[in-house]
């Protein structure tokens, strides 16, 4: 299902699930009243759970919000759910693919007869396993900036570990499993959809000696937020995301050496290059876990769209649907990042040759699906504030920038800790904002604090 329809079917499950604990009030559990929508609801995350394997609602600043989506328009139902997981400490509820009809009832009847209030997520769970609820759970609540930040950063680090232990045992002889590679995407999409600029902003991790990984890891983020922003089913997302986390895994079966060639690569050495995306389809076919859509974007990741690419196949072949959104984020990352053949191109400078290159050796309509979801100053843009300052944008809303974290004063000088500034507070009364961005800034110019401006990846 769309996005349209996916909002439709979580707005009226979230209806469906109020008006029963409402109704628990006023009726026995086994009235109609109260019977019929459970059942509703039950229904409905039958329509979503054919996409994906869990649905998280939470409560968010007042807000109630499922799977990413806000719902605005609260009936008194609606309030008296929210009210209810507020006061018993459960602000974050996951529904897991394979819950009952009573699953759902013995969740509401817990609602409606738990007195307690403030509970630990630990206690709430105790409390629904002893009343049978097996495919329901809490986790504690993640309550500001600063909470998504640690918690982006800790997935991303344990996708750098993921990678590592793969290429690792890859390396010795041994065929990993891919358990771990699809638990780490479930997770990178999960924080996508509760916070894009957090995880994001990881992707500006540039790590020259652990190249391989940052780029398998940022290459994936990227790969999921073109997934978002398609509203490719859950399944899908998921075979984007492990290839691409592992469309380099080909790579082992090559020369150490010459994957760490510092300089240009001689015909024969480039030709051995070409093999990695026929060995990482190899590889991705032998390991568990792996679904045979994300071996097919590992092999296709650099056969360009107008077939000049490797490795080669007939003229009729037909591409895996979306082995481009591996090639576009490959391509996004890899441009971005300092090597010791190039120089890390700025984040528009990125996109303008990625449309140079669309219909070639890109697909041009996602790379427009990338510069949109980017933004006009993408995540990783140094910029110029009409304050004269001069920052890195590390969150972006429909218009632009909404944050960043300002480098040098007004005078140019380096701070010597850097500030986050929110490009959306007001002024008094004026409604003015307290700063814009004028243009973007020449990051060579800020060499020393742009580069410390993202701490590094945990050590390996």
């Amino acid at each position: 299902m769309d996005r349209r329809q996916q909002e439709s079917v979580i707005a009226e499950l979230i209806r469906s699930l109020g008006a029963s604990l409402k109704n628990r009030r006023l009726y026995p559990p086994t009235h109609p009243s109260v019977r019929t929508p459970v059942d509703k609801c039950f229904t409905e995350l039958l329509r979503i759970f054919a996409e994906r394997s869990e649905l998280v609602l939470v409560i968010s600043d007042g807000t109630l919000v499922l799977d990413g989506v806000p719902i605005f328009t609260l009936t008194s139902s609606l309030e008296l759910f929210m009210e209810r997981l507020g006061a018993i400490g459960a602000p974050a509820v996951i529904f897991e693919k394979g819950l009952s009809t009573s699953d759902i009832e013995n969740f509401i009847r817990f609602l409606h007869e738990t007195t307690e209030q403030g509970l630990s997520a630990e206690r709430i769970q105790e409390i629904l396993a002893t009343m049978g609820v097996k495919h329901i759970r809490v986790k504690p609540p993640e309550k500001d900036d600063e909470d998504d930040a640690a918690a982006a950063r800790e997935i991303y680090d344990s996708a750098v570990q993921a990678v590592v232990s793969v290429l690792g045992e890859v390396r010795s002889g041994r065929i990993p499993s891919g358990a771990e590679t699809d638990r780490v995407v479930r997770d990178m999409g999960g924080m996508l959809r509760k916070n894009r600029d957090a995880i994001l902003a990881l992707t500006l991790i540039k790590n020259f000696d652990e190249y391989t990984y940052n780029h398998s890891v940022n290459v994936a983020v990227l790969s999921l937020a073109l997934a978002d922003a398609l509203a490719l089913p859950e399944t899908e997302k998921i075979e984007v995301g492990v290839a691409g986390l592992l469309h380099d895994v080909g790579k082992t079966q090559l020369a150490l050496a010459l994957i760490r060639k510092p300089g240009r690569l001689t015909d024969e050495e480039f030709e051995e290059i070409k093999k990695h995306p026929e060995e990482g389809y190899v590889l991705l076919g032998k390991m568990s876990h792996i679904r045979p859509g994300s071996a097919y974007m590992v092999l296709e990741h650099h056969m360009r769209s107008d077939r000049q690419g490797y490795p080669k196949r007939d003229p009729d072949y037909r591409f895996h649907a979306n082995s481009g959104l591996i090639s576009v984020s490959d391509c996004y990352d890899a441009l971005t990042t300092m090597r010791s053949y190039q120089k890390a191109r700025s984040p528009l400078e990125a996109l303008e040759l990625m449309k140079d290159l669309g219909g070639k050796s890109l697909p041009a309509d996602l790379v427009a699906v990338l510069t949109k979801t980017m933004g006009p100053y993408p995540i990783g843009t140094t910029v110029r504030l009409n304050t004269m300052e001069v920052g890195v944008v590390t969150a972006t809303g429909p218009a632009g920038p909404t944050r960043v974290m300002i480098l040098a004063d007004v005078n140019g000088a380096p701070l010597s800790k850097p500030e986050t500034a929110d490009l959306t507070e007001i002024i008094g009364t004026s409604g003015i904002v307290s700063r814009s961005v004028v243009g973007t800034a020449n990051p060579l110019l800020y060499p020393a604090v742009v580069a410390g401006s993202f701490p590094a990846p945990a050590a390996n």
